[in-house]
Order: C-alpha cells, then structure tokens, then sequence
C-alpha cells in the first residue's frame, strides 16, 4: 500500500528552477512557494509551478524572516549554493556562496519547521560552514526536526555508495 504524507507544507529556499521542488510534489507534498536570488530561474519556476516564487537575496534579510514565517510550513527545502564546497569548484568556503548555508541554517532556526531538508555535495560536512549550521540546527526545540537532523546524511550517503559505488 503506497503511503502519501498528509498535507505537509513546503517551502523551497534557494529554489533556482524548481527541481527540488518538483521531486517534493510528485512526493505527494504541498509545496507553497519558493525563494532565489536569480531572476532568470524564478521566471521558469513560475511557468512550472501555481504557487507563488519571490525574488529576494536570503542572505541579506538580517533577521527578517517574517516573509518565510508567514507560510508556516511544515517542512523547508532547500539546496545553498554548493559551489564553495564542492571538488568541481575552488573548494575556498571564503569565496561567499558557503555563507548561503548559514543564512539556510538562520531561516529554520527562526521559523523553526517540523522538519528540514538540506541539500548540498559531500565535501559540506567537512566544512566550517557545517560547524555553524549545525549551532543553529541544535537551536531548534522541535524533537523531530533534531532526532532526524543527521540521519537525511547517512541515508543519502547510503543511496550514494549502493548506486554510484
């Protein structure tokens, strides 16, 4: 029998297009909206998708996260920038996209959903970006949100090693 969760809500931050977005619907979640910074990608989410896309720079909200908060999700997506971390790229986490995932970290700490998934490459748990983000995920008084923080890791790592050797 093929389970669907019951009417989680999503938001999508660091959305680009929309492909985690999509792999969240066809999931059987609501996602209700999604937030980036690139005006191009947020104009081909919004010819994908029905509910709302905002342009905005989610690192320069200082504290402001009312715009997010306000759609009380139960789950929020996200994929920072992974250029800083990743062996394709400089691997210097100084180069400015890596903050992104503090920002990420800022954002559900402060809305504070019931659970979070973030996605980013291998090399990001190596980091130093890994170490703050953490400080705000443990600020996070939900159980759930803290019993799984960790185990999305070794799933995924799990998936990885079964699939791509």
């Amino acid at each position: 029998m093929e389970t669907k969760p019951k009417n989680l809500t999503v938001v999508d931050l660091f959305s680009g297009c929309g492909g985690l977005s999509l792999g969240i619907q066809n999931a059987g979640f609501d996602v209700i909206a999604g937030f980036d910074n690139w005006e191009l990608a947020i104009n081909v989410y919004q010819q994908n998708f029905k509910h709302q896309a905002f342009l905005i720079d989610l690192s320069n909200l200082q504290g402001q996260f009312n715009i997010i908060k306000r759609f009380n999700p139960d789950i929020i997506a996200g994929g920072p920038p992974c250029q800083d971390f990743s062996s394709a790229g400089k691997r210097d986490e100084n180069l400015g996209r890596a903050d992104l995932t503090i920002s990420f970290a800022e954002i559900v700490a402060f809305v504070k959903p019931r659970f979070f998934i973030m996605e980013n490459v291998d090399r990001f748990v190596k980091s130093t970006k890994y170490k703050e983000a953490k400080k705000y995920f443990n600020l996070l008084t939900t159980a759930s949100v803290k019993k799984y923080f960790g185990l999305v890791y070794v799933v995924f790592r799990k998936v990885e090693k079964d699939f791509f050797g």
